[in-house]
């Protein structure tokens, strides 16, 4: 039960949308070409890149392409909420604005991180990445009627799209680098154990020839 009167004018309001955008997604967007499209390219891309994931690094591919993805979604549903774009056609009525083309910016760009590691290529591959999004796949979008902008220009989408992949890859590194430190640390301190150990064989090699000898 919400007492507060605008919080309760704001469920009123969100009640009446939800309904409104049921009625528009099931009447006219569900089964209409765009949504064969959405689901279609989207199921493909996820296929395709399943097929040609580096099993080898999983786990790191696996979170930075989350990170993308959350942070794609994120900014997508802001901009979506201050009218900053608008998409006619949805895959699902409700939840994520546009679940089919940020889960296509993520794949995209843990592709670039699964064959780029270094970050200078790193970084010009998502410059070029960024450029396609911005000014190729948005324009192939507005075609399409899947993305409307209001007040948004494709040149604002250029630095997010170049700025995204870098945060994602800078936090995947750091956790990385940060788990491997135990590991070097305790190969170190093998790598010392084994120093001391042949010290001491040598020493004993080096009284017993003494020993001999005085003998």
């Amino acid at each position: 039960m919400v007492h507060n009167s605008k919080l309760h004018e704001i469920h009123l309001q969100q009640t009446k949308l939800s309904e409104l955008r049921w009625s528009y997604w099931s009447e006219e967007v569900f089964f209409s070409f765009q949504w064969f499209f959405l689901v279609i390219s989207t199921l493909v891309l996820v296929y395709l890149w399943i097929k040609i994931l580096d099993r080898s690094r999983l786990l790191s591919i696996l979170l930075f392409s989350s990170l993308v993805f959350i942070i794609a979604s994120t900014l997508d549903t802001i901009g979506g909420e201050l009218q900053f774009w608008e998409y006619p056609y949805m895959i699902l009525p409700w939840g994520l604005r546009i679940l089919s083309i940020d889960l296509m910016i993520s794949i995209f760009y843990s592709l670039l991180f699964q064959y780029v590691s270094k970050w200078k290529p790193f970084i010009l591959g998502s410059i070029l990445i960024a450029f396609i999004f911005a000014f190729v796949f948005e324009n192939v979008a507005i075609w399409l009627n899947i993305y409307a902008p209001i007040v948004w220009e494709h040149i604002y989408s250029f630095p997010i799209f170049i700025l995204i992949p870098l945060i994602g890859k800078k936090i995947v590194d750091s956790i990385t680098s940060a788990s491997n430190e135990p590991i070097k640390k305790t190969q170190v301190t093998l790598g010392l154990l084994d120093d001391i150990n042949s010290f001491k064989k040598f020493n004993r090699l080096l009284l017993s020839k003494h020993f001999h000898d005085d003998v």
